[in-house]
């Protein structure tokens, strides 16, 4: 098994956090870890992350990023889609272009 390895950006105001598991294959705990190691996600500004991983992985992402304005997830077909919110700009199933 295999810490994912984590990349962060800033795309207009938006910061996009990418992933990816090398092999496939990661644990819980590895992945819990590499959250821990990417230090604070909760912030001002809004977060769209984007990757291949399990369910509650990203469970655990989403809720490092609390609060933040709004979190999105990447659909490579539709782009991003809010997932939570607490900004009266977004709202839960709005779909944004990916930056």
């Amino acid at each position: 098994m295999t810490k994912p390895v984590f990349l962060t950006r800033d795309a207009n105001g938006i910061r996009v956090v990418s992933f990816e598991i090398p092999g496939g294959v990661t644990t819980p705990s590895e992945f819990s870890e590499s959250i821990a190691e990417l230090g604070e996600l909760s912030g001002k500004s809004p977060i769209i992350f984007d990757g291949r991983g399990p369910v509650w992985g990203y469970g655990m992402l989403i809720h490092a990023a609390h609060p933040t304005p709004w979190v999105a997830v990447r659909d490579p077909r539709l782009g991003a889609v809010v997932i939570a919110t607490h900004s009266p700009d977004q709202w839960v199933g709005n779909v944004i272009p990916f930056p």
